[in-house]
């Protein structure tokens, strides 16, 4: 028997074997590359990214800052409608750039207030602050003629990279408190859109406790640098101060006076929607920020979670 299992061992070696048929070979390949093959996978048409730095708009040099014109005109300090406060110039040179806040964020730092604006990286990185950037109907990264932005909160704590941001792919709860506010839709051009008017209240939490910031009118624009990652961006609109002193007034439960002092810094910087009686009861303001990819729960699995 092993004389027998040795030479068909030779012939095999040999190539004396009967060759197999061309066709059969050919279609085994083919079984082969289809188990193999990897498909391509569908573009993604909704996209979701997470605010990983959110900073105040900021004047460099004085007088130039980031921002829109919000209602539409070149105010001097000679405008009544604005409350008699004067517009700026975008880095880009346009006028009529309406940002009063930029005037309040030097004073606020000077007024022995904690540095807020560290307070408020501090609050995005712990989740406090999960502010979200959504877009549907995404048919491009790059040029798209219509595209719908939404604004979301997520909830959640997010993980950290070694450069203390937030790490892009994560996965969150909505908030309770989502907004979902559409801002509108938009032409992605070059990887780059501006979309609004639009009003929304912004959940916020700092150290257990909640607030609500109301801006009205807002807009957003930022650059879609790729399915990863958003920069360039900045959300701004009339911050109403009724929603501002509401939140000092919280706040000031923990922290003495500081009601007090808001009130002596913002009461009379309104610029924009002026009332019956001629006082402006929004001002004006602008946040940079910039974005990282993440992804929600399913709705079932938040619920049972939350």
């Amino acid at each position: 028997q092993w004389m027998t299992i040795l030479a068909a061992a030779v012939v095999a070696c040999d190539g004396s074997a009967p060759a197999a048929d061309a066709g059969t070979v050919a279609a085994a390949d083919a079984k082969v590359d289809a188990a193999f093959e990897t498909k391509a996978a569908p573009f993604q048409t909704k996209r979701l990214f997470v605010l990983d730095t959110l900073k105040f708009a900021r004047q460099k040099p004085p007088g130039v800052v980031e921002g829109w014109d919000l209602d539409g005109k070149i105010s001097t300090k000679e405008d009544q409608a604005t409350c008699g406060k004067a517009d700026f110039v975008a880095p880009s040179g346009e006028t009529g750039v309406d940002n009063q806040f930029s005037v309040l964020v030097p004073l606020i730092e000077l007024s022995g207030i904690a540095a807020f604006e560290s307070l408020l990286q501090a609050s995005v990185e712990s989740g406090g602050v999960l502010l979200m950037v959504e877009l549907v109907g995404l048919d491009s990264l790059v040029d798209d003629p219509e595209v719908q932005v939404r604004i979301r909160a997520g909830q959640g704590q997010p993980l950290l990279g070694t450069d203390g941001k937030v790490l892009t792919g994560q996965t969150f709860h909505l908030n309770k408190r989502d907004p979902a506010t559409v801002c509108g839709k938009a032409k992605l051009v070059n990887g780059k859109l501006d979309v609004g008017p639009f009003d929304i209240d912004l959940p916020l939490q700092v150290f257990g406790k909640e607030y609500t910031l109301q801006m009205r009118g807002g807009r957003v624009r930022f650059h879609l640098v790729d399915d990863q990652r958003i920069d360039a961006g900045l959300v701004g609109g009339g911050i109403t101060l009724s929603s501002i002193a509401k939140i000092a007034k919280t706040a000031a439960e923990d922290q003495g006076n500081i009601d007090d002092i808001v009130e002596s810094l913002t009461g009379s910087m309104g610029d924009l929607a002026q009332d019956a009686s001629g006082t402006c009861t929004q001002m004006s303001a602008a946040l940079t920020f910039t974005g990282v990819s993440a992804f929600f729960y399913p709705a079932e699995v938040t619920n049972s979670k939350l």
